[in-house]
């Protein structure tokens, strides 16, 4: 497998656009083009000189010149790198040997990857987001227990339950019953509607590239059996996104991004300043999500235990497929996980807090 550098990639992310377009033989009359993704009657594919991207206004596919040149020729990341590295004369070491493909272009519109989640009833979860408050057993474990920062856990609308029967009853009375069990939020168990929460709990809402709701996770702030790993839940039904979506999108290119296994993890580091996303846990993370991680500088504290080397070497290897990798920073075996060290590092700051 062909590793790129970072420094390459963005060498050839910035060719001219238009310079690009007109290598792959678009033709461009002031700033517009015909889609090639779909039969365009009428120019909807601009290219904006201010910022070197382009964009079509029917389908929503834009990007810059290396998606340019994936999408027209329809190659992977890899082979777009290499065919813009031969045109432009950018050498990238080790690829001489790539043969690249001729494919017919498939002028199918479609959609951003990112916009292709599974439907959810966004207004019974937003409803739930913006009236769940945080009780006092949630502001210990986050504030007190964890230390983390009361503006970062504000600016995530992180929220809790902490009455089961009285969550059932006031959402009912909203939306119907069955609204609520197709949504997600309740399960019908025994004649008697229940949260599909454990409560009490933290609630952690999910949004897309967007800012657009797609999940709700919660943790259990009660004290599990011997051998019960029940320590999260989702909506029924839905799949699990990666957490704190929307900050790879006010991320520049090439940004410093950190990847948490857990959203707990994830908000020690964003309570440190740092940009951060989450996975769910060690097995949810899929290979098409590389595609939102292709052009940041990545991190990784892993846990320390099989399953966090496992979920590592999984990011690793569908990164490298797209010409980009990620970076392990524990260099210790001492603690469990990120919170842990983040919780060491406090102590360490304020020794005389802690005795």
């Amino acid at each position: 497998m062909v590793y790129i550098p970072s420094y390459i990639v963005e060498k050839l992310d910035a060719l001219s656009v238009y310079d690009v377009a007109e290598k792959l033989g678009l033709t461009v009359t002031r700033n517009m083009s015909l889609c090639f993704m779909h039969q365009d009657h009428h120019p909807s594919l601009r290219l904006k000189k201010s910022n070197n991207s382009w964009k079509c206004y029917v389908c929503g596919v834009g990007g810059h010149s290396i998606e340019l040149v994936k999408r027209y020729n329809n190659y992977s990341f890899l082979e777009a790198c290499v065919w813009l590295s031969r045109q432009f004369n950018i050498p990238i070491p080790e690829s001489k040997g790539i043969k690249l493909k001729k494919t017919p272009i498939k002028k199918v519109a479609s959609a951003p990857k990112e916009t292709t989640y599974q439907q959810v009833d966004e207004e019974v979860l937003n409803w739930i987001i913006n009236k769940s408050r945080l009780s006092e057993q949630a502001r210990q474990f986050l504030f007190v227990d964890r230390e983390y920062s009361e503006e970062v856990v504000s600016s995530l609308k992180v929220g809790s339950i902490s009455d089961a029967e009285k969550f059932v009853t006031v959402l009912t009375e909203i939306f119907s019953k069955e609204r609520c069990l197709k949504a997600g939020v309740l399960i019908e168990y025994r004649n008697s509607l229940h949260p599909v929460f454990r409560v009490p709990c933290l609630l952690f809402p999910y949004y897309d590239m967007e800012g657009r709701i797609k999940n709700i996770q919660s943790r259990y702030l009660g004290k599990l059996e011997k051998g019960d790993k029940r320590r999260f839940n989702n909506c029924k039904g839905i799949s699990p996104l990666m957490f704190n979506m929307p900050i790879l999108k006010s991320s520049e290119r090439f940004d410093k991004v950190y990847i948490a296994e857990g959203v707990t993890d994830c908000i020690a580091f964003l309570s440190e300043g740092k940009k951060a996303i989450a996975l769910p846990g060690a097995g949810s993370f899929r290979p098409e999500y590389a595609d939102f991680l292709r052009d940041k500088t990545l991190f990784m504290y892993i846990d320390n235990d099989e399953a966090g080397n496992t979920l590592f070497e999984k990011i690793n290897k569908a990164l490298k497929k797209i010409g980009n990798c990620i970076h392990n920073i524990r260099k210790d075996t001492k603690y469990k996980d990120y919170s842990d060290y983040y919780l060491s590092k406090r102590h360490e700051k304020n020794p005389k807090k802690y005795i």
